[in-house]
């Protein structure tokens, strides 16, 4: 089977429920083969949910070619999502989502915040709960701002509005992001508004993320028994870290304030002027269950053991803007040379040949290899096995 772009379109807008994963799977192939589709982060992640419900039904070998492919796009990978109009890998997610029955709509996790690229919240007894790339003002002031895709904005914002607001951040996403808002949110009953400003997410594209809209949708019309925020028009506006509980909490706490599209400093502070003129009295101080505490302090290794599949001597070279690494049995017999450019085509290279069989290893190898690639790009000194500030230090 391989039809069109078009065409492909149309069956997931109107047939979905009679495809079966052969079909999907020939579908995804094609898409692949699409020029800017193969560079995109968006179907990477789209062949990598394939695999893992075809794994799950076990369609074992239609997951490993859906593997396959996702780790040849992820070694060229040059951007996330450029908001194609329409995005054929975001319509396959969604389906694949719809046909996922595995997935547990009743599990609580652990996320929340302005906008954050880690998943483990701080203790329940601080605030913000999340660690992110937001400012905190006031945790006591009623007010909290999200700039949307804007990241410069909040900068600016919490030099004038310090003492006025208690949070200010971006987000970008319309799932994790609208997450960690909604439970940095939560977790601070002064909070009673929110101003949702800057340039949206995605703005006049289809296949764009549109976090602001999910908000203004998760607001007003609230999550499904899938967690899928209603009328929201994002790629995949699918929130699998809050619960029902926690969202109403949301509503009920937070009037919004709706500035999108506005980067104007004066308006937003005009607008949050006219907010804490209301007075609005603190939220209910009632519990909401959902929020994780834990962490887990990261320790080195007492003993580290041998790979079984060999080691790896890096050597790279600024003359020739390459990195050469060196495959060597336990022996200590030569086995290979990778040659490459950047970490990743490298590491992935390895990873396809099956040279590494341990996590320590792997990780211990992408951080070596990152060294190297600084070391061509930046001429950051690098030696293997040792650390980056030691070598700067010397």
């Amino acid at each position: 089977m391989k039809q069109n772009p078009s065409e492909i379109l149309k069956i997931y807008q109107t047939n979905s429920e009679q495809l079966s994963l052969k079909e999907i799977f020939e579908d995804l192939k094609h898409i692949s083969e699409i020029k800017k589709c193969s560079f995109c982060g968006c179907n990477k992640d789209t062949l990598k949910e394939f695999a893992e419900l075809a794994d799950a039904n076990n369609e074992k070998e239609l997951a490993e070619k859906a593997l396959e492919i996702e780790t040849k796009i992820a070694s060229q990978q040059k951007y996330e999502c450029i908001g194609c109009n329409p995005c054929y890998p975001a319509d396959i997610s969604n389906l694949l989502f719809e046909m996922d029955d595995n997935d547990d709509v009743e599990k609580e996790d652990s996320c929340s915040s302005l906008s954050c690229s880690c998943d483990t919240p701080k203790s329940k007894n601080k605030w913000p709960i999340e660690r992110g790339s937001y400012f905190v003002g006031d945790e006591k002031a009623s007010v909290a701002i999200n700039t949307l895709s804007n990241t410069e904005l909040p900068k600016e914002l919490i030099k004038t509005l310090k003492d006025k607001i208690a949070i200010v951040g971006y987000c970008e996403t319309e799932n994790i992001g609208v997450e960690k808002i909604v439970k940095n949110i939560i977790s601070n009953p002064n909070i009673r508004t929110l101003i949702i400003c800057g340039n949206e997410s995605g703005q006049n594209m289809m296949g764009g993320h549109f976090s602001g809209q999910a908000l203004l949708s998760l607001h007003t019309n609230g999550i499904n028994e899938k967690k899928r925020i209603i009328g929201a028009k994002g790629k995949r506006p699918v929130v699998k870290n809050i619960n029902k509980e926690q969202v109403e909490r949301f509503q009920s706490q937070i009037e919004i304030i709706e500035l999108i599209g506005n980067n104007s400093i004066d308006d937003i502070s005009q607008n949050v002027t006219i907010a804490l003129s209301k007075e609005k009295q603190k939220f209910s101080e009632i519990e909401i269950n959902g929020f994780s505490s834990d962490e887990i302090i990261a320790q080195n290794p007492q003993k580290l053991l041998l790979d079984k599949k060999g080691y790896f001597v890096i050597i790279p070279d600024k003359s020739e803007h390459k990195i050469f690494v060196e495959y060597y049995a336990n022996s200590g017999e030569l086995l290979q040379t990778i040659v490459g450019e950047d970490a990743s085509s490298i590491y992935y290279t390895i990873i396809e040949k099956e040279f590494i069989s341990k996590l320590d290893h792997c990780a211990y190898l992408g951080k070596e290899l990152t060294k190297a690639e600084y070391f061509i790009k930046y001429d950051i000194p690098y030696r293997q096995d040792k650390a980056l500030g030691e070598l700067i230090d010397e």
